[in-house]
């Protein structure tokens, strides 16, 4: 019965390195939850995985490239609100949750190969399984904690001090997005971020 686990491990490994990585999963648990894991998507630099208005009962998880979320103002302009790498999960959960249309959009920065899970398949391992149950909780929770700082680091510091953050929280980013996505996740203009690099360096 082990070897049967460690295969979908094995053969699953980057996924299954990032499930492990909050050690609430065991082998068997993480095996179970591994096997739903089944629908693999391509995007090609620059193409929706979810328009605005649209609908996606899908959790995924980014197995490489980078895609980010982003919102249109009223003026046309494009606002970005995070993004998704490597080693991450990405979905809309105002849709995936309560089926709603997104009020956002995400698209692939680069090249991007994503592999998700369908919350028709989720939620009965939710119901069955205590550890994946927990995991779920504990995924939730992280994104909740992390959009309520990101909040506050908005409304509170200066726009050098967001980018420092950024530097130390995502800085493995700064060569794989165009600046003015990250300008734009850092609400400040293009000219502003090129001041402050220019300072810096």
């Amino acid at each position: 019965m082990f070897d049967f686990y460690e295969t979908i491990i094995v053969m699953n490994l980057a996924l299954s390195n990032f499930l492990f990585e909050n050690k609430i999963l065991r082998t068997e648990s993480a095996a179970i939850l591994l096997r739903f894991w089944n629908k693999d998507k391509m995007l090609k630099a620059r193409e929706l995985l979810l328009g605005f208005q649209q609908k996606d009962s899908n959790l995924y998880f980014v197995k490489k490239g980078c895609v980010r979320l982003f919102v249109v103002d009223k003026n046309g302009e494009q606002i970005n609100l995070g993004f998704g790498y490597e080693n991450s999960l990405i979905t809309c959960f105002q849709t995936f949750i309560e089926g709603k249309p997104s009020l956002i959009s995400i698209e692939s920065i680069v090249d991007t190969e994503l592999v998700a899970i369908a919350k028709e398949d989720l939620m009965p391992l939710i119901r069955s399984n205590p550890e994946i149950a927990l995991w779920y909780q504990s995924m939730l929770e992280l994104t909740l904690t992390g959009h309520i700082q990101r909040q506050v680091e908005l409304l509170t510091l200066k726009p050098k001090e967001r980018y420092d953050v950024f530097l130390k929280r995502s800085g493995h980013l700064l060569n794989r997005i165009p600046l003015k996505y990250i300008a734009s996740y850092l609400m400040m203009k293009p000219e502003t971020l090129s001041r402050i690099r220019a300072r810096i360096s």
